[in-house]
This record gives structure tokens, C-alpha cells and sequence, in this order.
């Protein structure tokens, strides 16, 4: 017996959680972790939402059934891993007030002190600091935000400085109480700052009760630098960076050349800078490849000061994505997280690595990990779907990949990313019309960039027209050096049925690293559209030998 009824239709968020007596926010993070049946409705502009009175009631008695909530497959956790413990924390942003505003980056260099402070600590999970950035200035309650985050201690606090004393206010939040453990005041001069960093730290330790080993002790100590000048440009450069624009990433650029000429090779400032490269690179910047070779000097520089540090290995492990050695990638991102458990570049890069090296078991737990210590992230929010996708469950990895979009609407890839898996879950009105989105004037000037002309190739080999795709000289070497899009243009050639060129690009994107058997022959719903060719079948067998030496 159905439980649909257009009669008891909720046609909004707000209405779907005035039917449960939740928050909206309650409701929408239901509907990712745990299921809620919440249906959308593609529109040119937006995806509206909608659900049956009927089917939530079903769903919130089988849910009170259980004791345990039900999960997506990528919010499972490895025995023993962090996330299984229930000790964690997140460190909000801290504030800053003071007569100069232009030393308000002592408040984010303190948190990111704090948060790297913490995650060197076995048995406690950290919560990302993209995570946490939204809530900077947030009018939510406490317990809301501990709640959104899904942790059991919060960590808040502000900064009254005048750029020689300060003042910091913190304070520590049980969420089982849902009351402060403690609230403190700690001053001192700037050249005491990482002093007091570490005096906070080592305070919320005692007071979560945990018993560090001598090494992790001596973790809780270790500083990113010594020389305030330095320290404060890696900070603000790494705020810059946050941004992803390339005039932000050459301002960060310059931050870092001065601070290389203040404190030397210091391996956390080269790493940040071959990471800019890297961000740089990834935009479509680099067409000569000068600046992967900048990034690889860098990274030979990070491993004779710091061959140990976690940023060294992460560097090192996305210049091996980006030369496409991901068994590489996958060995340094592994031990960059024996350093720093709770690092979201590292997990987030070896999980999709693992993905597409066909290593899904393994891939999974790395996914639950992420999305616990960085739930609010877009990339974060997509890799769940993305799981779902390379295990052919398109359908299921929708909705993930609209909460990618939902939060970061002005990511073209992002919208390419939805108009993939949408033509591959079946729902092709609903691909087109987020393809056709890419020309709205609220899409903020995505028309014409690659990610929306390889988007346009899905939408012709739909609508069973000659698959083109006009390249610039700069555009040919991104393609021909990126997995994703020449995984992208041959599923969009094999969609129309041109098997020349669909078996070239795919050839190309296993040149690139490509290695998931499982997904090609038995998943992909567009190469299932060529005949089994000697061609197909030779790209099969490749495939097949990468997959069982990864």
C-alpha cells in the first residue's frame, strides 16, 4: 500500500521538518546521513523539494526501531578507528577585536594552531577548519552547531589584542551536558602566542581526560613556526588560498616567497606553496607545466627539512596524482595520515584515488572519516555519491552530488559533476536543464568554461548530435592531463556512440591512472552503450591488469 498522497505533500524544507518537529537543519542533514525520503523536482533555475507526510512517518517508525540510526555505506566506520570513539571536537573560528582590524589574522592563525594541535592526538577526531569557517559569526546556538558537526566537545573563544598584548577567552562545551566544562582567560604578549596555544591545548586535554603517550605529548608541542613575521604570512596566505581565485592564489604566492626569505626552507611553508602551484595548476594556469616543476622542487626542498611533517608527504602525495602514479599518491597520502589523522586534503585525495584504482572497501571507511571531520565541505558532501556512482547506485549518488552544488552554486565543476551523474542515473530532462543553467545570468560567468563545454558534449550525445568540443591550446594540455575530463569526454562519446573516439579518451584517462574494472565493464551506464568491439575489449583487459596490480 502506497504511502504517497497528494494530500499530504510538503512542498518546502520548512515544511518538511514543521511535520517532524526538527529544525530545517535537523531535517537536511537526516535526509544525507540517514535517509529521510525527501524527493527534488529539476527546475531551470533550481532543484525544489517535496515530501509525503506518509513516507516520513514510515521512516521516522522504522528509524525509533532501531538504536542505531541507519547510514550510507560511506558513513561506515573500520573498527577501532577514531570515528568509532566518541571523543571529538571542533574548534570554531576565534574572533578578534582590537584597534587595528589588520591584526585579526592572529585569530585565525591561533585557530588553525588549535586545530592542528589537537589532530596530531590519537583518539580524539578534529573537525576541519573548512568546516568550521561557517560558522564564524554564526547566530546558531551552541548545541545547534555541536549537533550539525556531530561532536561531543566545542571549543570557542576570542582574541582582544593591540598587536603586542593579548587577551584570549575560551571556552569548552560538553555536548552531554550541554553546558561549559570550563571557561578561562589566558593573556600574554604576541612573542607568548604559541605558549598559550599550547597551555589551551593542554588544558582541554585534562579536561577531556585523556592519557597521551610521550610521543603525542611532545606532537601537542611542536609549533608551524618560530618567526611571528613568517607565521603570519603562511596564515593569511592560507586564508587567500581558501578562495580559489587566481589573484588570490598569486597574493598568497607573494606571502610565501617572503616568508621562504624570513625563516629559510621551513617545510610547512614550502608545502603551502606547492599546494597554491598545485591550486593554480588545477585552474587551468599551468599550461606550459612551469609550475608543476616549481611545485616539485618545492616538494624535494620540504623533504630534506621535513621529511616527516604531514604537509610534506600531502604535497608530495598530489604531485604523484597529478603525474598520474596514484599507487604513489595513494603510499604518501596513507602515511601523511599516520601524521595527521584528521587531515580532509589527504583523506578527501585518497579516497578518490581509491575509488578509481577500484579499491572500494578501503575507500569507504577513508570517505566516513572525511565526512565526519569535514561534513560541511562541497567536496566533501559529494563522496559519498561519488562511492555510490563507481558502485553503479546513481540514483543514490544524486542527491549527494546536489548538496556539492547546493553549497558551492558558483563551482563550475560542480555543475558538471550534477549533469554527469544525473544523464547517468537515467534523469535526463533533469541533466539538461542543470547543463542549460551554465548560460543563466545567475550562473555568475560559468558559460564558456571548459567544465561547461564538456558538460554541453553529454547534452548533444543525448539529444543524438555529433559530439564537439572546440579546444584552445591552453584547454588541450588541461584535458590531456586530467583523468577527470578524459574519463568525462569518452563517457560522453561512448553516450553518443562514437566508440573511436570514447575508446581513445578512456585510454587516455587510464594512461592518467584510471584502474576501476568493476566500474567500466559492469557501472557505466555510457560505455554500456558501445557494442563489445575488439577495441572495447582490449581497453577492457588493460583495465582489468591495472586494477589487480593496484
Amino acid at each position: 500500500m502506497s504511502n504517497r498522497s497528494e494530500n499530504d505533500r510538503l512542498d518546502s524544507w520548512k515544511a518538511i521538518a514543521r511535520h517532524l518537529g526538527r529544525s530545517v537543519r535537523t531535517v537536511r542533514r537526516w535526509e544525507y546521513h540517514e535517509g529521510l525520503p525527501v524527493h527534488r523536482h529539476m527546475h531551470k533555475a533550481q532543484a525544489s523539494v517535496y515530501a509525503y507526510a506518509g513516507e516520513l512517518d514510515s521512516w521516522r517508525a522504522r528509524r525509533s526501531a532501531h538504536q542505531q540510526p541507519a547510514k550510507s555505506p560511506a558513513a561506515k566506520t573500520a573498527p577501532g578507528s577514531k570515528q568509532s570513539q566518541g571523543l571529538s571536537i571542533a574548534v570554531l573560528p576565534f574572533t578578534f577585536s582590537g584597534p587595528d582590524a589588520a591584526q585579526a589574522w592572529v585569530a585565525d592563525g591561533f585557530t588553525e594552531e588549535m586545530i592542528n594541535g589537537f589532530s596530531a592526538l590519537p583518539g580524539l577526531r578534529v573537525t576541519s577548519r573548512t568546516s568550521t569557517l561557517g560558522f564564524q559569526n554564526s547566530p546558531l546556538e551552541t548545541t545547534d552547531i555541536i549537533r550539525t558537526l556531530g561532536v561531543s566537545h566545542l571549543l570557542e573563544g576570542g582574541i582582544v589584542g593591540d598587536g603586542t598584548r593579548l587577551r584570549i577567552n575560551v571556552r569548552l562545551i560538553d555536548s552531554g551536558r550541554d553546558d561549559h566544562l570550563w571557561s578561562r582567560q589566558f593573556t600574554g604578549s604576541m612573542d607568548e602566542v604559541f605558549d598559550i596555544q599550547e597551555r589551551i591545548a593542554r588544558a582541554v586535554v585534562t579536561a577531556l581526560k585523556m592519557q597521551l603517550k610521550p610521543a603525542d605529548d611532545r606532537r601537542l608541542t611542536e609549533r608551524s613556526l618560530d618567526d611571528l613575521a613568517a607565521w603570519r604570512r603562511l596564515v593569511q596566505a592560507r586564508q587567500l588560498a581558501l578562495r580559489w581565485r587566481p589573484d588570490t592564489l598569486e597574493k598568497a604566492r607573494v606571502l610565501l616567497d617572503e616568508a621562504l626569505a624570513i625563516a629559510g626552507d621551513h617545510p610547512d611553508i614550502l608545502a603551502a606553496f606547492g599546494r597554491i602551484l598545485l591550486q593554480h595548476r588545477e585552474a587551468g594556469q599551468d599550461p606550459e607545466g612551469q609550475l608543476l616543476a616549481q611545485a616539485e622542487d618545492l616538494a624535494k626542498r620540504a623533504q630534506v627539512t621535513g621529511p616527516e611533517r604531514a604537509g610534506t608527504r600531502v604535497l608530495q602525495g598530489w604531485l604523484a596524482y597529478a603525474r598520474g602514479d596514484w599507487p604513489q599518491a595513494i603510499e604518501q597520502l596513507s602515511q601523511a595520515l599516520e601524521i595527521d589523522q584528521d587531515d580532509p586534503d589527504a583523506l578527501s585525495l585518497l579516497a578518490n584515488c581509491l575509488l578509481l584504482t577500484g579499491q572500494v572497501s578501503r575507500a569507504e571507511s577513508v570517505i566516513g572519516h572525511l565526512v565526519a571531520v569535514d561534513p560541511l565541505t562541497p567536496l566533501s558532501l559529494c563522496m559519498p555519491g561519488f562511492l555510490h556512482a563507481m558502485e553503479g547506485r546513481f540514483e543514490q549518488a544524486v542527491p549527494h552530488y546536489q548538496a556539492m552544488l547546493e553549497r558551492d552554486p558558483g563551482n563550475p565543476v560542480a555543475r558538471l559533476f550534477n549533469v554527469w551523474v544525473l544523464f547517468a542515473a537515467g534523469r535526463r530532462e533533469a541533466a539538461e536543464s542543470t547543463a542549460a543553467e551554465f548560460n543563466t545570468p545567475g550562473a555568475r560567468g560559468l558559460a564558456g568554461t571548459l567544465p561547461a563545454r564538456v558538460a554541453q558534449c553529454f547534452t548533444q550525445a543525448f539529444t543524438s548530435q555529433e559530439v564537439h568540443l572546440e579546444l584552445t591550446p591552453a584547454d588541450q594540455l588541461v584535458v590531456e592531463n586530467s583523468e577527470m575530463y578524459a574519463r568525462f569526454l569518452a563517457e560522453a562519446y561512448a553516450f553518443a556512440g562514437n566508440e573511436r573516439d570514447a575508446i581513445a579518451w578512456m585510454n587516455r584517462a587510464v594512461d592518467l591512472g584510471f584502474a576501476n574494472h568493476r566500474y567500466l565493464a559492469n557501472h557505466d551506464p555510457f560505455f554500456a552503450n558501445l557494442a563489445d568491439s575488439d577495441d572495447k575489449k582490449a581497453l577492457l583487459r588493460r583495465v582489468e591488469g591495472l586494477s589487480r596490480e593496484a
